[in-house]
């Protein structure tokens, strides 16, 4: 069965082998098919889902190659009277399962199954849906997939909530709610959670800064839910308090062999002694506690496990018989708690990285699968992702989703980085900077050029909202002899409609010749563009890959991967180009 994967960059696997999809339009076919698998998609539908509205002069035939090659690849697409349908059990679209998962959370019979189960719809995601492609029609149908996420974030908020799981909330909602300022209900959320967290200030503040912002921008105060909320917080309504941890069920013989187990062990210590005074002090505790709890063993047991001796103390042949029959299992005991305790200290877990898509996949594929090599314990889920206009730390770890990213540093440093709560690890690959321009332009003639020659064209302005470091780098603001470098009057995402910038976003825009664009002197080996060139700039500081973290959220699997991927790099230098 081919099982494909939506959510994220655009999958298909059979048997754990991937299947070869072929080039970004190829894709392009296959993401069109599967947002309605088992649904007929009539020709013209699919070529403006392809395409937009300038396809091709022979779309037709080219949709039908593209589907000729999906089928030789192993996707199962027929062509009915309708139009084209791709077969594929629902269970074998990532998006189906997620969707599938959450409609049984929102009717689990209780609070726990349902958080189990929106866990598993929400950890089915490793990105942003169909990473690396872009139209006007997925654009739309990316939006939606989000809505549904959000949706489901904030269903299992509720439930955590209702769990008592406040605190734990607060390592993602202060960000989620930032990223969505508008949103009352995930507002009212995290002003719950603060105040049953004895945060009372924080909530009232946070209450404060959304009143502020739906009025200044929407000219509305928070609806009545919101509203409601505030009061009782103020008048400290009792029925906001946080519901009692749940018991756990522990049946009566499991106390009872637990109490055994530990009066077993308790004989142990007091036959080594001799003594229960000098065994009270080995344990922390007394004299009496310790013949009290051998008391109640000897009685379950039905004959007499210790006798006093001369002030000391002596096992009875009932008590020697236990103490040995004790040690194998003390012995096999310590023996599963050392293999444990080992264990524990592997490397495990799930580790989410992303890189950015100009880096390659392939690279980042062959880094990955060495640090799997020495940690299999640890799975390693990947996701292609676009450089984001904000360039902070939510930003860059995709809002709580990645726990590190590979990402390109311009400059030849990190300063560009140098953010609250943010590391970065030494550099994985260096690559020399070039001037994206069209073929026809006046400086694509020259071997190299200059910050100086580029002093007299426009650049594209990579985001007004990046740090200024970060944005100088990208694109110097002046030459070496202090002329103004132009920019584009708007930035990137303004220009695009995003606020997340891929490589095929700078070519476009590039191509219409709306500005020129440094960037990585092999970018058309990874993006071919027919009518672009890159020329090498001399006087500008490299491209350097680094890997990038929460410092807050630093952890031994982090810190072995950017260890594996360092030395991999170093040792493969001439490898990875």
């Amino acid at each position: 069965m081919v099982r494909f994967g939506v959510l994220g960059t655009l999958e298909a696997e059979s048997g754990g082998a991937a299947l070869d999809i072929g080039h970004a339009r190829q894709r392009y076919v296959l993401a069109a098919l599967l947002a309605d698998p088992n649904r007929p998609v009539p020709p013209d539908q699919l070529v403006t889902r392809v395409w937009g509205g300038n396809p091709p002069h022979r779309a037709t035939a080219t949709l039908r190659s593209y589907l000729s090659r999906l089928r030789a690849a192993g996707c199962a697409i027929d062509r009915t009277a309708h139009g084209y349908v791709l077969r594929a059990d629902p269970a074998s679209v990532d998006l189906h399962r997620f969707r599938e998962k959450v409609a049984r959370a929102r009717t689990a019979a209780d609070d726990v199954t349902a958080a189990e189960l929106f866990d598993e719809a929400l950890a089915l995601w490793r990105g942003e849906p169909f990473a690396g492609l872009d139209s006007p029609w997925l654009t739309g149908v990316r939006e939606g997939l989000e809505a549904e996420r959000h949706a489901a974030r904030l269903d299992r908020h509720d439930v955590s909530l209702r769990l008592g799981r406040h605190a734990d909330l607060l390592a993602t909602l202060p960000q989620l709610a930032a990223a969505h300022p508008f949103d009352e209900r995930l507002a009212g959320q995290l002003i719950l959670a603060y105040y049953r967290s004895g945060r009372q200030a924080d909530a009232l503040a946070h209450f404060e800064g959304v009143r502020r912002r739906l009025v200044e921008y929407l000219g509305a105060d928070p609806g009545p839910g919101l509203r409601d909320l505030h009061r009782r917080i103020l008048a400290g309504d009792p029925g906001l308090e946080p519901p009692p941890p749940a018991r756990p069920e522990v049946r009566t013989g499991s106390l009872m062999e637990l109490a055994a187990i530990r009066a077993v062990a308790t004989l142990l210590i007091v036959a080594r002694e001799g003594d229960f005074e000098a065994a009270a002090r080995r344990v922390r505790s007394t004299a009496d506690a310790l013949e009290k709890e051998i008391g109640e063993l000897a009685a379950e047991i039905g004959g007499p496990l210790v006798v006093l001796d001369d002030g000391g103390v002596r096992l009875t042949e009932l008590g020697e018989r236990l103490r040995t029959g004790a040690r194998a299992g003390v012995a096999e005991l310590a023996a599963i708690f050392a293999e444990t305790r080992v264990s524990g200290r592997r490397i495990g877990g799930r580790l989410r990285v992303g890189y950015v898509a100009s880096l390659g996949g392939d690279l980042v594929n062959r880094l990955t699968a060495e640090f799997e090599r020495r940690h299999p314990a640890c799975r390693v889920s990947l996701t292609p992702i676009r450089i984001g206009a904000r360039w902070n730390e939510h930003d860059l770890l995709e809002e709580g989703d990645l726990d590190l990213v590979l990402h390109w540093a311009p400059g030849g440093d990190t300063r560009s980085f140098d953010l609250p709560n943010l590391r970065t690890g030494p550099p994985l690959l260096s690559r020399p900077r070039g001037l994206l321009m069209p073929e026809d332009h006046p400086l694509a003639s020259r071997a190299s050029v200059t910050l100086e020659d580029i002093a007299d064209y426009r650049l594209l302005d990579p985001s007004k909202s990046l740090n200024p470091v970060a944005r100088d780098q990208w694109a110097p603001p002046r030459t070496p002899s202090g002329r103004p470098i132009p920019r584009t009057e708007d930035d990137v995402p303004h220009l695009i409609g995003r606020t997340r910038i891929g490589p095929e976003d700078m070519l476009s825009l590039v191509a219409r010749g709306i500005g020129l664009h440094i960037t990585v002197l092999s970018l058309l080996e990874r993006y071919p563009f027919p009518g672009l060139k890159v020329v090498p700039v001399t006087d500008i500081p490299p491209m350097i890959a680094v890997p990038v973290w929460r410092a807050s959220e630093e952890n031994e699997a982090i810190r072995e991967y950017v260890a594996v991927t360092t030395e991999l790099t170093a040792e493969n230098a001439g490898i990875f180009r």
